[in-house]
């Protein structure tokens, strides 16, 4: 089995890591050589990525590039019926990524969006015995991202928001600069949801509220803090690598689906 990365940099650095740890064949593609150049030989490196697909028989491909050219990219291999994930956001427009999602229904391959928070342990390990009537979420960041924290920081937390309570609607979103205030609710609650980029402290928490308490989801440390006391502290599985893995051995639309429904949510919002 071979695996493909498009996009060395950030993101891609780290998929490239976990691909090393275990014992994937990896093929690195980057239109910037010197992006490529600190790798080590055994990793075969291209730098188009038409050459790289007509060479290598890539089962699976990851892409971790600029939003704008992240379908045109998939398209080329769902094309060859090469599996594909992207990273988030996987488009601006929503109709763009529904025509690729039945572009590669058509093909017979399988098209997927990074979800990496819903293989975190506060999420894995979640246990919710009543309903959540009101839901009051925070990601408080200290370093600047570079598309406004809307687009960026607010996807974890909507993706994982359909995950637990269905699809969802944004109501309102409140744009105060660096801090934006998404107002919304999903099939069976409200939710109030506060982003922000180079804030002064850092805070990515969820409140869970009910009837008989609140359940307290700290994802800066990992752990949930149920109504009762009890702690469920973070466990030994690297998120990352477990979403790649559950990829590899079972690609499904899951995700894209989900991405539709926030894309569309947010065109309501855009300039």
């Amino acid at each position: 089995m071979k695996i493909g990365i498009v996009g060395t940099g950030n993101m891609g650095s780290k998929y490239i890591k976990k691909f090393d740890s275990l014992g994937y064949d990896a093929v690195l593609i980057d239109i910037d050589p010197d992006r490529l150049k600190p790798y080590p030989d055994r990793f075969r490196k291209y730098t188009d990525i038409d050459e790289a697909l007509k060479n290598e028989k890539i089962s699976h491909l990851f892409i971790a590039t600029d939003p704008r050219s992240h379908l045109p990219l998939a398209k080329k291999a769902l094309e060859r019926e090469i599996n594909v994930m992207v990273e988030k956001p996987p488009s601006i427009s929503p109709s763009e990524l529904e025509e690729a999602i039945n572009f590669a229904q058509k093909k017979g391959s399988v098209l997927s969006v990074s979800e990496i928070e819903l293989r975190s342990s506060s999420i894995r390990n979640l246990k919710l015995k009543e309903k959540i009537e009101d839901v009051e979420a925070y990601r408080l960041n200290l370093g600047r991202g570079y598309i406004n924290p809307f687009y960026d920081l607010a996807w974890h937390d909507l993706y994982i928001m359909s995950y637990l309570f269905g699809s969802f609607k944004i109501k309102k979103v409140l744009d105060k600069g660096d801090i934006f205030d998404v107002f919304g609710e999903t099939e069976s609650n409200e939710f109030f949801l506060q982003v922000a980029w180079s804030h002064g402290y850092l805070r990515r928490e969820w409140l869970l509220k009910g009837k008989e308490g609140k359940i307290i989801l700290d994802f800066a440390q990992d752990r949930i803090l149920y109504k009762d006391g009890t702690v469920r502290e973070k466990d030994d599985v690297d998120k990352l690598e477990l979403m790649i893995k559950q990829f590899i051995e079972n690609p499904s639309f899951e995700s894209s689906f989900r991405a539709l429904n926030i894309l569309k949510e947010f065109k309501k919002f855009s300039a």
